[in-house]
């Protein structure tokens, strides 16, 4: 084969290889177009039927309250004139002139008995039995609008209390069916199926209903075609479908929007579908046109270059190659030599500081191990963790944090030998390998960095102060293995965070056994979460001058399956320095608020219930929106909720603390400053403080009234609380005296071991009884 015809084939290669990368490319572009259109289409049905969902909850709402307002209806229900009301015109005019369709009225007396029925003659029955809501509506009425599942179908649901001269004289119920919805959508091209979760199914099957795997089937002979569809390939299919589903045989368009109950279990699916041949896809048809042309272009482009290429100037253009090839092979190959350093020094050094990272502080341990072996010599590798760090970087931002580590870096150089290893593990750890050490060499390094950490460190104008907790293994007393020396160090310097920070340690093989119980105690509790171990707890508060139950405050305890009722101080602790403590707070709040609610059910009077915040909770981003959701969820009354504040959390950061008090203000919760006195709260910051009570601290309370200052700091803190119009309250007291002390200074709300200890569940419901009674 000559060198034309090597050319030629080159060149048709080359054709070749373009045609099937467009070919493929634009299959690739094609479904990705269809995928983007379908997954628009899926989106568009669930959002329309959202709408229509709100748009009916909101007419049948404004229904209920045109009746409710009706002063023919106030008249009848007042003068007990029952036989008089007649909706059943009214529900007929709101089937013709509007899309409200398959609706039913209901009035309902005082007492929860039904004295109107629009469906039929039926009155006078008692349906406090069977509707657990109308307990909570009857002692408290209110506008209550909900999506729910009763005896007889999926329905919206509206109730209204009726009031004639501020005088509470029944209720208006008004209850109607998706059917309107199923025809708007219809009318906007997409079949709807109403599906009801099979945790309905037993007070659903009291009719010869519809039903597939036990889902209940609201309209099947509305959707009849989409019925047979689910029905022959299984339901459950259909019900989890996050995005759409193509169903080619029918050419539809699938998806499904849950409908969730108070407790975010499935209530209710709606699986929407869409011909496929009602979707406009004219635009992915003009893409692949526009797409095809473009790729025509480049094909002729390309041939004429190609051509242009051989023909004419092919012989100086393979020459000027050549060279331009030499040039570059020099070129290339100076820079891979200098990407090789480049990326050796980056494999093998921290990006911020410079210093050595894991990897070659684990490689510098090795030799130093080799070393030591041969000339007999100890060394030692230094763990070193920055104390409070994150806060650090909280509050004055990452740019600020740099600097410091970039500091530090200087200080620790100047605190080693030049032959030492200083090295940054990432984040705020740091890591000191010190050859040909002795006891007085390694005591002397942690001396000096300990000096040097007392000097401030000024960035960007502003001071601060940092400290480091130690951990210290040595060769060959502690390992012989360069891994384990520098874990042996990091579990010392975990011991010296437990003593108080700060602090150095040496490693002990105590604290291996320590750390693998710290892990087990995380894997316990974690699992104690996911079993609901955890258990409420409450300490009542009591009004000492007349012994009533004025609130309860929740403490948690652990019903371990081994060790029976665990205290917090087994493992709040532990929780506070990880992020379970976030778990906690979440799981212990809902918990609090699920009792409440049924001992508010019950008719016991206690007050408001306090729950505790730590300070992790307070501070995370999305703690108002989790605080919100649970309140909302829940369906809970937040005039009965306290949240317990310590005041060192709130002094952290006083003008946050601020703004995120306010908000939980807005959701109508009351706040208490916890262990009040103990956190140097500034008098500027208390005033603006959104708070409703202090809470004297139990270690100002337990030397009262024998030791004068604590007597002092009491009758204070009461004189402020009252000056700033706050709730007084007083923890820990335990004696006659202490009691006898904060009545004469003004103080008469208590809580302590003197009224009661903090009780199970069943014992705190038997006290709070007791008190009601006298």
């Amino acid at each position: 084969m000559n060198k034309n015809s090597r050319v030629i084939a080159v060149a048709l290669f080359i054709i070749a290889l373009f045609f099937a990368g467009s070919y493929f490319y634009l299959i690739y572009k094609i479904d990705n177009l269809k995928h983007e259109k379908f997954l628009q289409t899926s989106e568009e049905m669930k959002n329309n039927l959202q709408d229509l969902i709100k748009e009916k909850s909101e007419a049948i709402l404004l229904v209920t309250l045109g009746i409710s307002a009706n002063q023919n209806i106030k008249n009848f229900i007042k003068h007990k004139e029952y036989s008089k009301i007649q909706l059943t015109e009214l529900v007929k005019k709101l089937e013709h002139y509007s899309s409200l369709q398959k609706i039913w009225l209901q009035l309902i007396t005082p007492d929860g008995k039904s004295f109107y029925r629009s469906w039929n003659d039926k009155r006078g029955d008692d349906l406090l039995a069977a509707r657990k809501e109308l307990q909570y509506l009857l002692k408290e009425p209110k506008v209550m609008t909900t999506i729910s599942t009763g005896k007889y179908d999926i329905t919206f649901k509206a109730i209204v209390p009726i009031y004639e001269d501020g005088e509470f004289v029944g209720m208006v119920e008004t209850i109607a069916k998706f059917f309107s919805i199923v025809q708007k959508m219809k009318a906007r091209g997409s079949e709807l199926l109403v599906v009801v979760d099979k945790s309905y199914k037993k007070q659903l099957e009291w009719s010869n209903q519809t039903f597939i795997d036990d889902y209940f089937i609201s309209n099947p002979f509305q959707s009849k075609r989409l019925y047979n569809i689910v029905r022959e390939n299984s339901l459950e299919n259909y019900l989890s479908i996050s995005t759409y589903l193509l169903d080619k045989e029918n050419a539809l368009l699938i998806t499904t929007l849950q409908l969730p109950d108070v407790n975010e279990n499935p209530m209710g699916y709606f699986i929407l579908a869409k011909d496929l041949d009602s979707i406009n896809l004219e635009d992915i048809q003009q893409a692949k046109y526009s797409i095809l042309e473009v790729t025509v272009m480049i094909f002729l482009l390309i041939f004429i270059i190609v051509y242009y290429l051989y023909s004419v100037k092919y012989k100086r253009f393979i020459e000027e190659q050549n060279e331009l090839l030499i040039s570059n092979v020099e070129e290339k190959t100076k820079e891979l030599e200098m990407q090789k350093e480049v990326l050796t020094f980056v494999a093998y050094h921290d990006s911020l500081t410079g210093l050595a990272n894991r990897v070659l502080l684990l490689d510098r341990i090795e030799e130093a191990l080799k070393r030591a072996k041969n000339r007999q010599e100890q060394f030692a590798v230094f763990f070193l963790d920055l104390d409070n760090f994150k806060e650090i970087n909280d509050i004055y931002g990452h740019e600020v944090g740099d600097e410091l580590l970039l500091q530090l870096k200087i200080r620790l150089k100047k605190s080693i030998k030049s032959d030492d290893t200083l090295a940054r593990l990432g984040g705020d750890e740091f890591a000191i390998l010190h050859t040909n050490a002795t006891q007085a060499s390694t005591i002397n390094i942690i001396d000096t960095i300990l000096i040097q950490m007392k000097r401030a460190f000024v960035i960007k104008n502003i001071e601060t102060f940092a400290s480091f907790s130690i951990g210290v293994s040595m060769y060959p007393q502690d390992s012989q293995k360069a891994s384990e020396l520098l874990r042996n160090a990091e579990t010392a310097m975990y011991k010296a965070k437990d003593n108080g920070k700060n602090k150095y340690t040496f490693y002990d093989k105590r604290m291996t056994q320590m750390a693998l119980e710290r892990i087990q105690l995380d894997a316990n509790i974690r699992k104690a979460l996911k079993n609901r171990e955890f258990i409420p707890y409450f300490q009542p508060k009591i009004d000492a001058k007349n012994g009533n139950v004025v609130g309860l405050e929740t403490l948690i305890r652990w019903q371990h399956p081994t060790k029976g009722v665990l205290s917090p101080g087994a493992f709040i602790p532990f929780c506070e320095e990880t992020d379970l403590i976030l778990e906690l707070d979440k799981y212990m709040l809902i918990e609090s608020i699920k009792q409440v609610k049924k001992w508010k059910y019950e008719g016991l009077e206690f007050g408001k219930v306090s729950v505790n915040v730590s300070t992790k909770k307070l501070e995370s981003s999305n703690y108002i929106e989790e605080l919100s959701y649970i309140i909302e969820s829940l369906d809970f009354d937040t005039s009965s909720l306290e949240l317990e504040i310590l005041e060192s959390q709130i002094m952290k950061d006083p003008q946050k603390s601020i703004r995120t008090l306010n908000e939980m203000r807005n959701l109508g919760i009351s706040i208490s400053i916890d262990d009040f006195g103990t956190g140097y709260s500034s008098l500027s910051y208390l005033k603006k403080l959104p708070v409703n009570k202090i809470k004297i601290d139990r270690s100002f309370v337990m030397d009262i009234p024998q030791n004068r200052d604590d007597v002092a700091i009491v009758r204070t803190v009461i004189s402020l609380a009252k000056n700033l119009n706050l709730d007084i309250i007083a923890e820990g007291v335990e004696t006659e005296e202490q009691l006898q002390c904060l009545l004469q200074e003004g103080c008469h709300i208590i809580q302590g071991y003197y009224f009661s200890k903090p009780l199970s569940v069943q014992a705190c419901r038997e006290f709070i009884v007791n008190h009601m009674k006298g």
